[in-house]
């Protein structure tokens, strides 16, 4: 069920050194209703050459569904919803330390301490 919300009012551009800082709208009406069913929806607000605007509601994110089974300092193991075993370990450069003997260890012990 698709519906147009034509709004009406102002809309003020800021703009700093030339280039746009800040674009607010200002509607004539309140419209608190409409923007409590349209809080949670994201999306990409882009203003026209003629002053319009364009918004584009973005995908739904699917997040994964893994039950975390257990942490390690620089990783995790967890079941996934459709019955895999994910590991995750991530070890930064700056950390200094020997990447292959840290993700290494990690694993091993991850792996040994969880039930399968």
């Amino acid at each position: 069920m698709n519906k147009t919300l034509i709004i009406g009012g102002q809309v003020a551009v800021t703009l700093d050194n030339n280039r746009v800082s800040d674009i607010q709208f200002l509607p004539d009406d309140e419209f608190a209703q409409v923007l409590e069913q349209g809080s949670l929806t994201h999306g990409q607000l882009q203003m026209l050459r003629n002053v319009a605007f364009y918004y584009v509601p973005n995908k739904p994110r699917v997040r994964a569904k893994s039950v975390l089974l257990r942490k390690a300092a620089h990783g995790r193991i967890s079941a996934t919803r459709d019955e895999a075993i994910q590991l995750t370990l991530k070890v930064f450069k700056r950390e200094g330390l020997d990447v292959k003997e840290t993700m290494m260890h990690e694993a091993l012990e991850l792996l040994n301490n969880v039930k399968l």
